[in-house]
């Protein structure tokens, strides 16, 4: 089995979707998944953790995830990575304000394993 050598960092509050993604990573050997459950816990993670790829859920307590987006883009360490957003808001108008807001992806609640793990394989090539 080889180490981890893709880091995820996802970012949700609800622990029942946080044990979901837990699970469907352990089945990716190459891919470490970390999570944190505020917005701004997952600033701090990212800034110093520096993670290949954020999951940041839309709505969270306190800081939101387009505030959270946000101060990540206004901050030199954290500003390259790619954001992708996840969100049970799934109408065409809320993914273009998702992308308009800068995520690089828009993953709707509730997602299809499937589909997900085809973009997952996407977004960690190379």
């Amino acid at each position: 089995m080889s180490s981890p050598n893709f880091t995820i960092l996802y970012v949700e509050d609800n622990e029942l979707n946080m044990a979901l993604m837990d699970h469907i990573f352990k089945k990716i050997p190459h891919i470490r998944l970390i999570g944190a459950a505020s917005a701004e816990e997952g600033i701090e993670l990212a800034t110093y953790g520096q993670p290949d790829l954020i999951f940041m859920d839309i709505q969270l307590p306190g800081m939101n995830g387009y505030e959270a987006l946000e101060e990540l883009r206004s901050r030199e360490e954290t500003r390259h990575i790619p954001v992708l957003a996840v969100s049970s808001f799934a109408q065409k108008s809320d993914i273009e304000k998702g992308m308009q807001a800068g995520f690089a992806d828009y993953i709707t609640k509730p997602f299809h394993v499937k589909a997900f793990m085809t973009l997952i394989e996407q977004w960690t090539r190379g």
